[in-house]
């Protein structure tokens, strides 16, 4: 009788499991446990039915405002010692990079960001080859803003509807955090390298292309003229507008 009894459990559970295997692979037959069968995960960039303060319900949510990263900062006392160096970090707290408060924020960071590295032969160096890498085709090797891709090789213009400024006449207009955020978010038709340039990289590349300036030292914006200002602020974030690059 006990042998009966045991075979007879062990046929049911062969059945119960048989039942609870399907042939078609979009059923998965009996649910034991429907919460994990079903469950209510939510895909990247899905809509979600919590919206968040500016009424947007994509699941995928933008980092709350006045924080940055982990590890964001470097461990290197230099850095963690230096205000300014900090202020160019903390920079990311400050600024939205939106196209509707462009001038705001550019404005913003004239008066607040200031230059923390030290004039070196070094960090030169290192801001030509970055200079090299990044920025030449458009601004030219002397900084005139006569790139490969502004003036091709037949002296025709390039892609582009607006032509750098020279570096000579616009740099020492503008303070350094001016600069450094034109950089890092982008002005007209650049884009912005706070993506692909660290802070440190940002700065020596700002360092080069001063030099290219014929600007030593901070620049202040001294010889900036309240026309020049209201220029920038029509302009900004548009393009200029296209000048002839050919030459005579």
């Amino acid at each position: 009788m006990r042998k009966q009894i045991i075979s007879i459990a062990l046929v049911a559970a062969a059945l119960t499991v048989l039942s609870s295997c399907g042939f078609d692979a979009k059923k998965p037959g009996r649910v034991y446990m429907p919460d994990m069968t079903y469950s209510n995960a939510l895909e990247a960039y899905a809509p979600s039915t919590i919206l968040n303060e500016d009424g947007d319900s994509v699941s995928t949510r933008k980092p709350v405002a006045g924080t940055i990263p982990r590890g964001w900062i470097p461990t290197d006392e230099k850095i963690r010692t230096n205000e300014a160096f900090l202020m160019s970090y903390m920079a990311k707290n400050y600024f939205t990079h939106t196209a509707e408060k462009w001038q705001e924020e550019y404005d913003k960071a004239g008066a607040s960001l200031k230059d923390p590295l030290e004039y070196t032969a070094e960090n030169k160096a290192a801001g030509a080859k970055l200079y090299n890498t990044h920025c030449i085709n458009c601004h030219g090797a002397s900084g005139n803003g006569q790139g490969n891709l502004v003036v091709l090789e037949d002296g025709k213009d390039g892609p582009f509807t607006a032509v750098p400024p020279d570096y000579k006449k616009r740099l020492p207009e503008i303070k350094d955090g001016n600069i450094f955020y034109s950089v890092s978010y982008g002005k007209g038709m650049m884009g912005g390298y706070g993506y692909s340039l660290n802070v440190t990289e940002r700065w020596q590349v700002i360092h080069y292309i001063k030099g290219l300036a014929g600007v030593e030292g901070a620049a202040t914006g001294a010889a900036a003229k309240e026309g020049d200002k209201k220029d920038d602020k029509a302009a900004a974030p548009k393009a200029d507008a296209k000048k002839d690059t050919k030459k005579s």
